[in-house]
C-alpha cells in the first residue's frame, strides 16, 4: 500500500483537529507549525477534505477548521479516498490483465492481491478517526514506542505474534 504525501498530511491534519478542536476551530497555522506542513499545501489538503465534509472551514479572526462530521463516523478509509482517489495502489494491478496463460479467472496471484485488498479496506474502513485519536492519546500518555516497521522474522516469513494495529 502507497499512500501519497497529500494522504499522510491530510491524515496528520484530520488527526490533529480531532484532538484540538475542544476549544473551537484550529487555525490552519496551527495545524502546519505543529505537524510540520507547508502551509499552502495544507490549505489544498483542507479544501479537498471539505469537498467531501470531513472538515468545516470558517474564516476571520475567530476561524479555523473543525471536523464535518464526528470523529467516530469519519473512517480513515474516509480521508484517503478523499485525498487518493482510492486506499491501495492493488487496484492498479488488479486492472493489469493476467499474462501467465490461465487468465483473471485462475490467477493465484490475483487472489493473493484480493486478499491484501481486503485486509487493507477492512482496517481502513474499520478504524474510525476518533479511534486513532483514542490511541494516539494513549501512546503518547503512556510513552509507548511504535516501531519503525515489522520485526525482522515477520518480514523474512517467520511466524510470529500479529502485530496489534490497536489495543483492546
Amino acid at each position: 500500500m502507497k499512500i501519497s504525501t497529500k494522504g499522510e498530511y491530510g491524515i496528520r491534519a484530520m488527526l490533529y483537529v480531532a484532538m484540538h478542536s475542544d476549544a473551537g476551530p484550529v487555525p490552519s497555522h496551527e495545524i502546519a507549525i505543529n505537524q510540520g506542513i507547508p502551509e499552502p499545501y495544507l490549505r489544498q489538503i483542507l479544501a479537498a477534505l471539505a469537498r467531501f465534509q470531513l472538515i468545516r472551514s470558517n474564516r476571520g479572526p475567530q476561524g479555523g477548521h473543525l471536523l464535518g462530521r464526528p470523529a467516530g463516523d469519519i473512517s480513515m478509509h474516509d480521508i484517503l479516498v478523499a485525498l487518493e482517489g482510492h486506499t491501495t495502489s492493488i487496484d492498479h494491478i488488479l486492472a493489469q490483465p493476467c499474462t501467465i496463460g490461465v487468465g483473471p479467472k485462475h490467477c493465484a496471484i490475483r487472489e493473493v492481491f484480493l486478499s491484501v485488498k481486503e485486509a487493507v479496506e477492512n482496517i481502513l474502513c474499520n478504524l474510525s478517526l476518533a479511534d486513532l485519536a483514542e490511541r494516539q492519546q494513549e501512546v503518547c500518555e503512556c510513552k509507548i514506542e511504535i516501531p519503525h516497521d515489522l520485526p525482522a522474522e515477520r518480514l523474512h516469513g517467520t511466524p510470529g505474534r500479529p502485530l496489534q494495529v490497536l489495543s483492546d
